[in-house]
């Protein structure tokens, strides 16, 4: 489902990804992104995945999935056609909007203190296969703030 979910307020907080895929905000409790390989991305959770993830509240650059070890080490390429990144690679096309939720991260100033928190709906307004500060090919997709109007 593209959108907000219904009765789930920009800032609201959970204490959990349980809690988050029960209000339908975010549905997988491991995956960092949520989607369909081919209708695009519905929901993202940006946490200390990646340290290639730049948070700048408005925009991000949020690095997609795959090429890490059990230890979250990078240790390969990443792939534009395993079906997570290939859904953020479609939204890019569609501009759908995807939910974007922080989790609890000391070292970005816009997640919350612990828990995690929705934070609205982004459009993936750019979508490429970059180096990434390890030498990969990372994907990476800039997401910019849907401005909501107060009618909608």
């Amino acid at each position: 489902m593209f959108g907000h979910i219904s009765g789930v307020e920009v800032g609201a907080t959970f204490t959990s990804k349980a809690a988050l895929a029960e209000a339908g905000v975010h549905i997988l409790r491991q995956a960092g992104i949520h989607g369909d390989h081919e209708l695009g991305a519905f929901s993202i959770c940006l946490s200390k995945g990646y340290e290639d993830n730049v948070d700048r509240g408005n925009t991000i650059t949020y690095v997609g999935s795959g090429g890490q070890d059990d230890d979250g080490k990078q240790i390969s390429d990443q792939s534009p056609d395993t079906p997570a990144n290939k859904a953020l690679f479609i939204s890019s096309t569609t501009r759908r909007p995807v939910r974007v939720v922080r989790g609890a991260n000391d070292d970005n100033a816009y997640s919350p203190g612990h828990g995690y928190r929705y934070d609205g709906l982004y459009v993936v307004d750019e979508a490429k296969m970059v180096d990434g500060k390890k030498g990969f090919k990372m994907c990476t997709f800039t997401l910019k703030r849907m401005v909501r109007r107060r009618y909608q």
